[in-house]
């Protein structure tokens, strides 16, 4: 049975359980389907088609630079404009993934241009931060293309990035993360209501919540290498604060889901989460990686789980590189900081419903 067959059989069968009120379009869920299918490649062909695409937007920009593009700052400007403005159109008018990686490539030339148009006309780059931004943002609700819309969400992040560190604000770097934190859990925790709300949210949201997850590793980042951005080590702990609280109330969550009766069980699992955040409260990068895990843990989102696990391992690396600590007092915090990870998984599979168990 070939798997349009199959989603046939499936479709059937929740019109059969459902009843007269179960309504849809099957022929658009099946269109949709054909679609994805004839779009469908490997890894290898994507990697290419996006390498092949940008390869010929840089050839056009030398073709600009060669004809004197690069003297005229309306010229860039227009330019610019337009290369974004055609991206946007013929991911509109095409769905083919030939299209898609070529109209990334001048999505992202169209931005460069545009941005470096401005500051030849001496545009204040806090305008042309903003301006960028509300571009990008503009964009989401014109095209839902996956790539583009996911693109859209991390120039807007790293403009706001660039308007924290450009105008010397570097304490902000907390409030930003502190927003993104709220903004993905509400993606995450209200998947159905979201995409069920709007049949063109239900088509950003996939991209978006990628997105932010990205924006957010964006912030962590900047709090988690120390010395790459110059933020007062003394208050540090202020992106720990929306962090742990969040990450308290997914434990909450998650002990709720799995009915988890007993006072000494959810006693012991609350102490436990609340010793091992308590001791990431100076590396919210930390905190940070462990709540996407418990994010995309509870929505069985496996792309969000891989991405968290791997911040969690290269951000407890990197904090302990940094403190200033011989090799065998960091040996050691690791290894103690690893049982307690461990006892912490154990203690948590023993008091799991047996029909969450695998």
């Amino acid at each position: 049975m070939d798997k349009l067959t199959r989603k046939k059989a499936l479709l059937d069968n929740v019109r059969l359980s459902e009843g007269a009120k179960f309504e849809c379009n099957e022929n658009a869920i099946f269109e949709e389907y054909n679609t994805q299918e004839e779009n469908k490649s490997s890894l290898v062909i994507k990697v290419l088609s996006v390498f092949g695409g940008f390869l010929a937007s840089l050839a056009f920009l030398g073709f600009l630079a060669i004809s004197g593009l690069y003297n005229s700052e309306f010229g860039l400007l227009i330019f610019g404009l337009g290369f974004i403005i055609s991206a946007i159109w013929l991911n509109k008018v095409y769905d083919r993934l030939i299209i898609d990686t070529f109209s990334v490539s001048i999505y992202l030339i169209g931005f460069a241009l545009f941005a470096f148009g401005l500051s030849e006309m001496k545009v204040d780059e806090n305008i042309i931060a903003l301006l960028i931004s509300f571009i990008a943002l503009s964009s989401l609700f014109i095209s839902q293309n996956f790539i583009l819309s996911f693109i859209s969400v991390l120039v807007i992040s790293s403009s706001l990035i660039f308007l924290i560190i450009y105008n010397n604000s570097y304490d902000l770097i907390h409030l930003y993360i502190s927003i993104n934190t709220l903004v993905v859990t509400y993606f995450f925790l209200n998947e159905a209501k979201i995409i069920s709300s709007d049949n063109r949210l239900s088509m950003l949201y996939n991209p978006v919540r990628i997105g932010l997850v990205i924006s957010l590793l964006f912030g962590l980042i900047s709090v988690g290498k120390k010395h790459l951005i110059p933020i007062s080590q003394s208050h540090i702990w202020l992106s720990s604060i929306v962090i742990i609280l969040v990450t308290m109330y997914l434990v909450y969550t998650i002990v709720k889901i799995n009915e988890i009766k007993t006072i000494k069980s959810k006693m012991m699992i609350y102490i436990l989460s609340a010793l091992i955040l308590a001791s990431t409260i100076f590396s919210p990068s930390i905190s940070g990686g462990i709540l996407i895990v418990l994010l995309s843990f509870l929505v069985n989102y496996k792309r969000g789980l891989a991405i968290g696990i791997i911040s969690i391992i290269y951000f407890i690396a990197q904090y302990y590189y940094d403190l200033n600590f011989t090799l065998l007092t960091k040996s050691i915090i690791l290894f103690i900081s690893g049982i307690i990870f461990l006892l912490f998984y154990l203690f948590t599979i023993k008091n799991l419903n047996p029909n969450e168990k695998i």
